[in-house]
């Protein structure tokens, strides 16, 4: 009988949960648990308690109230350490390498293996690092330095980190957020090696085929509440939605509020080239009242071009218009002077001062306008900031708390509400739904069609295909740092775009073109 509690006792179980941040309850009376070998996925929306219940597990934070039991013994994790020697390791969905250095030196920061002499054994590090590369399916090179690699290759990095210390549970947080298909099919061999290895998966993302693709078993929070468990073959896309928003969502994507205007051109650039090769003359419009979207695959110079646009990219030639008048955007307070906004990828590295309040964070873009003399009108940032947070229905508990506190889709809110106050004529959003709930990318989505009705030029770049397809009245796909094709709603498809983002229509077209 013992024997027969052993097998059915969880690897992880965590008991009625509780923590509370500055008033708020992040988590209250919360249930999780975890079998051996299984991929578990934790979902909610943005706030709804995922990251404060993995860092409780990570030691990071301690509950206030509630049981963790590991193989079934209770255990009490007050810090970091104690959660790694029971053998649980998290991915996060910031990379916590050291540019600077060497991937095997990453590897084994701070536990370097030695000769007897104590000098760093670089010989063991490598047989150690290809062992493991040949045993999971992770092929990188251990002596090259990453800042040097794609960000895809920084992620196995990342995994590979963890995987020299043999942990029993893996935690991996929107592992595939910066991601292009490819390396996601890889992603997604690694994690069924490690589970067919005994290992344990918990895993994070908001991108609903990969719930499917992955799951085991589905755990839903919200609000801070505790949902409920399923398994992922008895639950469908609607009841999963249902779940983490509370009711259906019918639509993901919602209908346009203006039709496009193609005679109108509130928007141009012409003969974009930078100084480091990523663009080659790449020129085009956008109409009053349309979403342009961008797509291709990663590293044909989507973000560059965004950024060479608001002045964050140095360019070797080329002209910029808005509302027909040509502009100079040498930097990017050249590019806030004339209308253009950016909304980056990297929320927590460009979009916002982390460790600064939300407050300061929502104001800082348009302070110029709230100011008497050389002072600051504290009345007016306190009025615009509260009908900022409104207006986007961003969840703050205190405006004065570091915007670092907030959930990655309520940052991604303080970032769009920061670049909406400088009234852009221009705003450009590079993987804007990156990391965010499918309730908070609805509002976003929302929010992108009424700018677009508002007469502002609206610019997306995505790598989710469904998101380009479904928010996009036209479509500019890029290769090589080119525009490889410009398709019209009616064309939209997964299949044409890839065609154009491996450069076969444009390779087809040219032989066309020479016949």
């Amino acid at each position: 009988m013992s024997s027969e509690n052993q097998v059915r006792e969880p690897l992880l179980r965590m008991e009625n949960i509780t923590k509370q941040f500055a008033g708020i309850r992040a988590l209250d009376q919360v249930n999780f648990s975890c079998d051996k070998g299984e991929v578990h996925i934790l979902a909610g929306e943005n706030g709804a308690g995922k990251s404060t219940i993995l860092k409780i597990l990570s030691g990071i934070h301690q509950a206030d109230g509630g049981e963790i039991y590991w193989n079934g013994k209770k255990v009490l994790m007050k810090n970091p350490q104690q959660s790694q020697k029971l053998g649980i390791a998290m991915v996060y969905q910031e990379l916590t390498l050291v540019g600077e250095m060497t991937v095997a030196e990453n590897i084994f920061l701070n536990q370097e293996p030695t000769t007897r002499l104590g000098r760093v054994n670089q010989k063991e590090m490598n047989r150690r690092i290809q062992e493991i590369m040949d045993q999971y399916g992770i092929h990188i090179d251990p002596d090259i330095i990453v800042n040097t690699l794609p960000v895809a290759q920084q992620q196995m990095a990342e995994i590979l980190k963890i995987l020299v210390r043999d942990p029993e549970l893996i935690i991996l947080d929107e592992p595939t957020s910066a991601l292009a298909k490819k390396e996601v099919e890889q992603l997604y061999a690694i994690i069924h090696n490690l589970t067919a290895a005994g290992k344990t998966i918990i895993f994070i993302s908001h991108r609903l085929e990969e719930l499917f693709a992955l799951g085991d078993r589905i755990t839903v929070l919200k609000d801070g509440h505790y949902v409920g468990t399923r398994n992922m073959k008895e639950i469908d896309e609607e009841e999963l939605i249902r779940m983490m928003v509370g009711r259906p969502l019918e639509n993901i994507f919602p209908p346009a509020l203006c039709q496009p205007e193609p005679d109108k051109v509130i928007f141009e650039v012409s003969g974009l080239t930078d100084t480091q090769g990523k663009l080659n003359h790449v020129s085009f419009q956008v109409h009053k009242g349309e979403i342009m979207g961008i797509a291709g695959l990663q590293g044909h110079g989507q973000s560059e071009l965004l950024n060479a646009i608001s002045g964050l990219h140095s360019l070797s030639g080329g002209t910029v218009l808005v509302n027909g008048q040509k502009v100079t955007v040498k930097n990017a307070g050249q590019a806030i002077a004339n209308g253009i906004a950016l909304v980056p990828a990297d929320r927590k590295n460009q979009g916002l001062m982390l460790e600064l309040s939300n407050r300061h964070n929502l104001a800082i873009s348009s302070m110029k306008k709230r100011m008497k003399g050389p002072f600051i009108d504290k009345a007016a940032e306190s009025d615009f900031v509260k009908s900022m947070i409104q207006q986007l229905a961003i969840k703050i508990g205190d405006v004065e708390l570091p915007v670092s506190s907030l959930s990655g889709g309520n940052q991604q809110k303080v970032v769009l509400g920061k670049e909406l106050a400088t009234q852009p004529k221009v705003i450009l959003f590079d993987e804007p739904t990156r990391g965010i709930d499918v309730e908070a990318k609805r509002e976003f989505y929302t929010i992108m069609h009424q700018l677009a009705a508002d007469g502002v030029a609206v610019i997306m770049n995505s790598s989710d295909m469904m998101e380009v397809i479904g928010m996009s009245d036209r479509v500019m796909v890029m290769y090589e740092g080119q525009i490889s094709g410009i398709l019209e709603k009616q064309e939209l498809s997964e299949e044409l775009i890839m065609q154009y983002a491996m450069g076969m229509q444009k390779n087809e077209e040219k032989a066309g073109a020479e016949q």
